[in-house]
């Protein structure tokens, strides 16, 4: 397993402010070609299954009534039905071996029907147009003080999956397919249908190609080893997922890194069951929340230390986060359609987006880390709470979810660089527990406007250097020391959905112009193109709503003139 330790090495970035463009880098699991070869030798040894016999033809395997032990290294083409027994692989422990399931039907009630015991390591090679099978019992019999082996297909060491055939897997007792090492997928159609979990690697799990179908009462693919902080990782670089898990769709215990592959996950009972709290005692979405707290992690995406996006296409229905980690999220491309009941993206540590195509119509905090930087992107989301919340200590997530944990100390931000962001929040738009900062990108906020929830709301400072905003809703005043102006507005009758803002120059062009997602009674604007002593005119529906002189670094007014009022409150500055 040295080979493969570098991969599970991520490295670590400061989280107080990662400079703009410098994304980490993911790792790269070593695969060797043994992984992705699906040929054979010629004079492979050949196993003919004969429903509760077997015939060998060649050498290394023997057989003992319905029981198929290979003794060492080579590689063996294996047909036809073994009816209640077993494949077992006992070579050296430096030994490869290669088993090509050439149209193959598996089955064992008492054990595991494929149980490589020992050898370096194991491939399993899917022919072109065969049809593979792999079932057991939901009981095992063991030897006293023996617990393994706990899956269909189980692997003591290494096993790889390989070719573009189609491989039928049942794992009755607790697991699907299983390795105690690393569980590498270079290609294959492979359906797991498990009362524990479909897919696991205890070590490792990578998958460079394939057709994945995981149906699992546990996780749908698994990276379990807790005791190693080089091991546990989870790294996919292609293939096709349908995963429909209990619990958690994809989890590693360390590091899970994605950079492309296609994804539809749905984990527990999906978003519409989840206990998300109702707005205002309304529910959008038509759910009644749940009375009892369900405590399993039911994630569609869970590392326990770092998660990393680079490429990919993704649906998640999430009863749980739809991605989490434990430690730092960064997002550097992909595709994603999110609806979840808990957050869309979170992390304890760090959350940061470089790229993506991200859109979340259901959830109930959309980004949510101890600091979350955007520095690139197209994020359109739609949330119960807030749509990105900076959050210390504890805080509490969706109703019936466990609280969640944020790193102690240090300080709390949302920082914005670039990208374009359009947010739809029933709590406030942009919350953080210290500091917002404006600094590029195209912001557009529906929030309430209310005293104690707005379109942005923070603890410390607002600091505006750059960047475009327009909310339909409060904001809390920017600080002084913003170098770009800023707007605050409040009307003297609200602005209805649909309501179209806008904020003309005296030479009548739009600088800002954003569709209202909800009912409000302020706004807040500010854009690079605006100059102290300029007078602008606010629009709603094309009808002017007043004329405003920018009379500082920070202009705070009502409609009649006077000030600006937050949602029943004065504007903080």
């Amino acid at each position: 397993m040295k080979k493969y330790l570098v991969a599970g090495l991520i490295a670590l970035f400061a989280v107080k402010g990662s400079p703009a463009g410098t994304t980490p880098t993911s790792p790269v699991f070593p695969y060797q070609d043994e992984d992705l070869d699906a040929s054979w030798s010629a004079d492979a040894a050949r196993i003919t299954l004969n429903g509760s016999s077997a015939r060998v033809s060649g050498s290394g395997a023997s057989v003992s009534g319905s029981t198929v032990t290979i003794s060492r290294a080579g590689d063996y083409i294996l047909s036809g039905t073994l009816s209640n027994g077993q494949i077992i692989v006992a070579a050296g422990k430096n030994d490869l071996v290669r088993l090509v399931l050439n149209g193959v039907r598996l089955s064992f009630s008492t054990g595991s029907p494929l149980y490589l015991k020992q050898a370096r390591k194991t491939v399993l090679i899917l022919p072109e147009n065969t049809v593979n099978e792999v079932s057991d019992g939901a009981s095992y019999r063991f030897s006293p003080g023996e617990d393994e082996p706990d899956a269909a297909i189980f692997a003591h060491d290494d096993l790889s999956i390989t070719g573009k055939g189609a491989l039928t897997v049942r794992g009755g007792y607790r697991n699907g397919i299983a390795s105690k090492d690393t569980l590498v997928i270079g290609g294959g159609n492979i359906t797991v249908t498990a009362v524990n979990d479909a897919f696991r690697g205890r070590d490792a799990l990578a998958v460079r190609d394939g057709t994945l179908d995981a149906d699992a009462d546990g996780d749908g693919l698994k990276a379990n080893n807790d005791q190693d902080p080089a091991k546990g990782y989870v790294i996919l670089e292609g293939g096709t997922y349908t995963i429909r898990a209990r619990t958690d769709g994809i989890q590693a215990e360390t590091s899970l890194t994605i950079t492309g592959g296609v994804f539809d996950v749905t984990t527990g009972n999906g978003a519409d069951t989840s206990r998300n709290r109702a707005p205002q005692g309304r529910d959008p979405w038509g759910r009644q929340p749940l009375a009892a707290a369900d405590q399993e992690s039911k994630k569609a995406f869970k590392a326990g230390t770092t998660l990393l996006v680079s490429g990919g296409t993704f649906s998640v229905n999430a009863e749980d986060d739809a991605f989490h980690s434990n430690g730092d999220l960064t997002l550097s491309g992909g595709s994603f359609s999110v609806r979840t009941g808990d957050d869309g993206f979170h992390a304890d540590a760090l959350l940061r987006v470089d790229n993506g195509d991200i859109t979340v119509t259901t959830c109930y905090e959309g980004l949510e880390g101890a600091q979350v930087e955007i520095n690139g992107g197209n994020l359109r989301l739609t949330a119960m709470d807030d749509g990105i919340n900076a959050a210390g200590g504890s805080n509490g997530g969706a109703r019936g979810r466990p609280q969640d944990r944020f790193t102690s100390g240090g300080t709390y931000y949302v920082r914005i660089r670039g990208g374009t962001l359009d947010v739809l929040a029933y709590g406030d738009g942009i919350d953080a527990n210290g500091y917002v900062y404006l600094e590029g990108g195209d912001t557009r906020i529906s929030g309430p406007s209310m005293g104690m929830e707005g379109a942005v709301e923070f603890d410390i400072r607002f600091i505006i250097t750059g960047g475009r905003l327009i909310t339909a809703g409060s904001a809390l005043s920017p600080a002084r020391e913003s170098t770009q102006p800023s707007l605050l507005f409040s009307y003297s009758s609200p602005v209805a959905e649909g309501g179209l803002i806008s904020l003309r120059d005296d030479a009548g062009r739009v600088l800002l112009s954003y569709t209202a997602r909800t009912d409000c009674t302020a706004s807040a604007f500010t854009t690079p193109e605006l100059q102290q002593g300029k007078i602008y005119t606010l629009l709603v529906n094309g009808q002017k709503r007043a004329d405003l002189r920018l009379n500082g670094t920070v202009t705070a007014l009502d409609e009649g003139g006077g000030a600006y009022r937050n949602g029943g409150r004065w504007g903080r500055r």
